[in-house]
């Protein structure tokens, strides 16, 4: 890359920042936005006022390995490693059926449609073309719809299902094209060609999972020698995805045993990402983690910036004459949309009758038939095409990727300006983001917390000569006001539910407390991976549990069930690559006791923000019900960790003392993080403090 090039790319950066904004005040999609102005940017450099100084940004171009190798790693880890695994198991029917059966219906119904349609028009195409196309265009992606469906407030499990099958179904795509393409390039030998698809076909997905978790295994080891830099740990998981991603690539094509071998990178990364974020992010530290949550976000919102503002630039240079080709791309247009509809209700409707307990009501069914855009991975595929491609027959004036990516380009623009720009007044329109009596009384109870605290800030700088006596007059009449319908809504729910919902929304959110807690005592090293994985499978039971309103079908004992699919994998991991540190007596003590003094945090900060401001934030009777919950947990760990002790003193008391100075060690640790916080140490005095005067475990 020339310096020009490299400024390019930067300047293309601060451009699409610069956009995020606009985007909001023009009411366009960040993402559709983005591709405008990358269209505009086209014929703005090509002014002759303007070339000198803006005609360097015509040496950024939109590569096959640019996107491959550098940006599309980066979007799969994000996705994948915020993803909960319990509620993709939990949704495995849907997510699996559309990522895999949907793709194939939505591939040969556009395959099929394009071909006969085409012909009507004079426009004679192979039907290997057309397949090619399909393979091309049925991956959908999930980043324009997904903001807005956050934006609207639509259920978490939509989101879920259609962002799942959004990353499933690129390795699915992926892996259909190279296995068309190689048929387009080798010919088609009857039935040996097809058994021989479909065996490489499933050798990608198959060999691509199981390459994944090797390889997220062998991340995870690392990260437990790295856990005590949390900058070097950081950087191991940011990097897995392009590591997993290249060698995946590096691999394909080899021979083992005389047979060659095919891997999905996609599916590789998607897999590797879902095991790292589900069963090694807990090694990081609780700011670790959150510094690496923002870390991931950051690189994705610049990957995706530079996705979409580099799509349009693409689109607006391409060589491929779209003018001539507008018929065939509206005909594109539409047989895509049609054959999408037509796939998701081929699965859903199945679906709902088969599995009615997880039924998807036919406003969600809409919202996937309509919501799905096609963007970065279809252009990365119908790049891969060779130029030099030309099936027999073939008389027109392009080549067959020319017309592909014209009738790409044409699809995506398509969907991101009229899809994408419509979705938000459909999700209002069904009534899709109407939250569920528990989100509301969830938000009632964080807003009522919210508006006390408020009130009291704003007492207190009145108090102090902050706030003038007509500003603060005002203000309290605007709290007082909200204060008041807060009560109104949570009293008109209270008749409606009763009070066990707000008993709901208080154990979630006491759920919450407890994991935060719970992952403290694992940094600090008083809880171990076995009992921390135990615990942490317990709560996560507990809060789908809440979710679903069986409230009182909690067990408190149970702590794993059938959506745990990783668990085995860590319990052999952990057998074949390390040993415990703890024997079974002294992993059953610290269960208890870490029991014990988490249920304690959670009675501590439920009390405190009842009671700070004098007047109760949370329903009497909601607060007193989970405050006895945790009250009896807190009493019976506590008494088995002291019968414990008592039973087996001579063997545990040792083990105690240590425990005893990692605790101490935590409360250091907060006086450094204090000092550091207020301002009163650099990092530099904060590492010093720690190495001189902290008390060691060992």
């Amino acid at each position: 890359m020339s310096i020009t090039s490299i400024l390019a790319l930067f300047v293309m950066l601060l451009i699409s920042s610069a956009a995020f904004f606009l985007a909001r005040r023009v009411r366009l999609p960040y993402t559709v936005f983005l591709v405008l102005i990358g269209m505009l940017i086209v014929p703005l450099v090509q002014i002759p006022a303007l070339q000198p100084g803006l005609g360097f940004l015509r040496e950024v171009a939109l590569t096959p390995e640019l996107l491959f190798y550098v940006f599309l790693p980066v979007l799969i880890f994000e996705s994948a490693f915020n993803m909960n695994i319990r509620k993709i198991v939990e949704n495995a029917w849907h997510i699996s059926l559309l990522s895999v059966v949907s793709l194939m219906i939505s591939a040969g119904l556009i395959a099929a449609g394009i071909f006969f349609a085409f012909g009507l028009i004079g426009l004679e195409i192979p039907f290997i073309v057309a397949l090619l196309f399909g393979a091309v265009i049925s991956a959908t992606d999930p980043v324009a719809v997904l903001a807005l469906f956050k934006e609207y407030g639509t259920p978490k499990r939509l989101n879920l299902i259609f962002e799942g099958e959004s990353l499933f179904n690129d390795g699915t795509a992926v892996a259909l094209f190279l296995v068309v393409l190689g048929i387009a390039l080798d010919g088609f030998h009857g039935t040996s060609t097809v058994l021989e698809g479909l065996a490489s076909f499933v050798m990608m997905v198959v060999l691509g999972i199981v390459f994944g978790i090797l390889m997220a295994t062998l991340f995870s080891r690392g990260l437990r020698y790295t856990r005590s830099n949390e900058f070097v740990s950081i950087t191991v998981l940011l990097v897995s995805a392009h590591i997993v991603f290249i060698l995946t690539e590096m691999i394909n094509g080899s021979s083992l045993l005389g047979v060659e071998i095919h891997l999905s990178p996609i599916i590789a990364t998607t897999t590797a990402a879902l095991f790292l974020g589900n069963y090694a992010r807990h090694i990081l530290s609780p700011a670790s983690d959150e510094y690496m949550q923002k870390s991931v976000e950051h690189l994705a919102f610049v990957a995706n910036s530079l996705v979409f503002l580099l799509a349009g630039v693409l689109f607006a240079t391409t060589k491929v004459d779209l003018a001539n080709l507008w018929l065939p791309i509206i005909i594109t247009i539409l047989v895509v949309a049609v054959a999408r509809a037509l796939s998701v209700y081929a699965v859903t409707i199945p679906l709902n009758r088969l599995r009615p307990v997880s039924k998807l009501p036919d406003s969600w069914q809409r919202l996937l038939a309509w919501g799905s855009l096609r963007g970065a991975l279809a252009i990365i595929v119908v790049l891969l095409i060779p130029d030099s491609y030309q099936p027999d027959g073939w008389q027109y004036a392009y080549s067959v990727k020319e017309l592909l990516l014209a009738l790409t380009v044409g699809c995506i623009l398509a969907t991101l300006f009229i899809k994408a720009t419509t979705i938000g007044r459909m999700v209002t329109k069904l009534g899709v983001n109407k939250p569920s009596p528990f989100m509301q009384a969830r938000t009632l109870d964080f807003g009522m917390y919210y508006l006390r605290m408020e009130l009291e800030r704003i007492k207190d700088q009145r108090s102090r000569g902050f706030v003038q006596p007509k500003d603060y007059a005002r203000l309290k009449r605007s709290l007082d006001r909200r204060i008041s319908e807060t009560e109104t809504g949570r009293a008109e729910l209270l008749a409606v539910h009763g009070p066990g919902l707000f008993v709901q929304s208080l154990h979630y959110m006491a759920i919450s407390i407890e994991k935060r807690y719970l992952k403290d005592l694992y940094a600090n090293e008083e809880v171990g991976e076995a009992v921390y994985r135990r615990i942490y499978g317990k709560l996560s039971l507990q809060e789908e549990k809440i979710e679903y309103a069986q409230h009182e079908s909690i067990d408190p004992s149970s702590y794993s069930d059938r959506k745990d699919v990783f668990e085995r994998l860590i319990i052999f991991t952990q057998t074949a690559f390390g040993r415990r540190k703890e024997t079974p007596l002294q992993e059953k003590y610290q269960y208890y006791r870490a029991q014990a003094i988490i249920s304690r945090k959670v009675v501590k900060t439920l009390r405190q923000m009842q009671t700070q401001y004098g007047v109760a934030v949370f329903d009497d009777w909601a607060y007193e019900t989970v405050l006895d919950i945790y009250g009896k947990y807190r009493e019976q760990s506590a008494g088995k960790a002291d019968k414990l002790l008592d039973k087996h003193g001579s063997e545990l008391t040792p083990y105690v003392s240590e425990l005893s100075l990692s605790s101490l060690h935590s409360t250091g640790n907060k006086a450094l993080r204090f000092f550091q916080e207020k301002g009163m140490a650099d990092e530099a005095m904060v590492e010093h403090v720690e190495e001189r005067f902290a008390i060691r475990r060992n």
